[in-house]
């Protein structure tokens, strides 16, 4: 049984390590904040499942982090604040359009609750007590995810079309964790003092942390296979040659060639383009609302959409940075 243990302790560092080196990677190609985000989400899991291996194989560190979990939790509550405040950025940057002010304020109150939970009576219910905000924390960061998506489908770029299926997830193994948290905590957990023995895997947080780890494993496979376009400081753009899967062929080179192959290489979805053409003609929301017939709310977020593509923060970035391509040519 150790050796199965200590095959999947390893499986689960391996795989968080896998996502974090692709977002590194990534994250040094592109400079896209979301990269780096990830690669912060995963580490604070593979810190805590060291910690977690060492409480199931050491029985003296395993002892001294239990009674010092029912004192101040201190290592736990850095780990969900840290993982938190991931998940909340990710979200963001992720689905830009939503008011980020109650996902602010759901992390202020995770943080209080988790400070003070320890000092709430003691035994199994104050173990309980301190899990259980966690939990509602990201029930409600998938159910306000899964609403805002209900209400603006069309706001989900194509490239981050399995979110959705993520924050179902989310919802899901949100509820099984605190199902699995209160059997074990009160049945099998022992709290007699001066012994303690805690349980500190939950198999339900694993599986989930899996299913986060396979589809960015696969976002971000995707994302190293793109080709990598730096701006300089000058605006000189020095591009790698793109694979020929990219290449458009001679018979398409038009009027339109310039803008093909930035909308190529940018990975930049058919509402995106359709938007970038408008925004090169220098007309404002409203004008770009009324068009397309779609919401300023839709417009503003896709317009964020292409300057994290592009990594820009102004519509003046993006015009220069446009019209540099334009003038170099860099895919010929």
């Amino acid at each position: 049984m150790d050796i199965l243990i200590f095959i999947y302790n390893i499986f689960l560092i391996v795989l968080y390590t896998v996502v974090v080196t692709s977002s590194i990677l990534n994250y040094s190609h592109k400079k896209r904040p979301l990269f780096a985000v990830t690669a912060a989400l995963f580490l604070s899991y593979i810190f805590d499942n060291v910690i977690i291996y060492m409480t199931e194989f050491l029985e003296d560190f395993s002892t001294l982090y239990d009674l010092q979990f029912m004192t101040v939790p201190a290592f736990k509550t850095l780990i969900y604040l840290v993982s938190s405040y991931c998940l909340v950025t990710i979200q963001r940057l992720v689905l830009p359009g939503r008011q980020t002010v109650r996902d602010s304020a759901a992390l202020i109150l995770l943080g209080l609750a988790l400070l003070f939970a320890p000092m709430a009576g003691g035994g199994a219910l104050k173990v309980w007590l301190y899990y259980l905000p966690a939990q509602i924390f990201t029930f409600y960061l998938g159910t306000s995810g899964l609403l805002y998506l209900s209400q603006y489908p069309e706001s989900l770029d194509r490239e981050m079309v399995s979110y959705k299926t993520l924050l179902g997830v989310t919802v899901i193994f949100s509820v099984l964790i605190l199902i699995e948290d209160t059997i074990v905590i009160f049945s099998f957990d022992v709290y007699s003092n001066p012994m303690v023995k805690i349980n500190n895997r939950s198999l339900s947080e694993d599986i989930m942390s899996i299913i986060y780890s396979i589809y960015a494993i696969k976002y971000l496979t995707r994302q190293l296979r793109l080709p990598r376009l730096d701006v300089g400081d000058a605006g000189t753009i020095f591009q790698e040659t793109p694979p020929p899967s990219v290449q458009i062929p001679p018979d398409q080179e038009d009027a339109d060639t310039a803008f093909l192959h930035f909308a190529n290489h940018y990975q930049l979805t058919s509402r995106e383009q359709d938007i970038l053409k408008i925004l090169l003609t220098d007309k404002n929301n409203q004008e770009i609302s009324d068009t397309l017939y779609i919401s300023i709310g839709t417009v503003k977020t896709h317009i964020h959409n292409i300057f994290q593509k592009v990594n820009v923060t102004k519509r003046s970035q993006l015009l220069r940075i446009y019209y540099v391509y334009k003038k170099e040519m860099p895919w010929k």
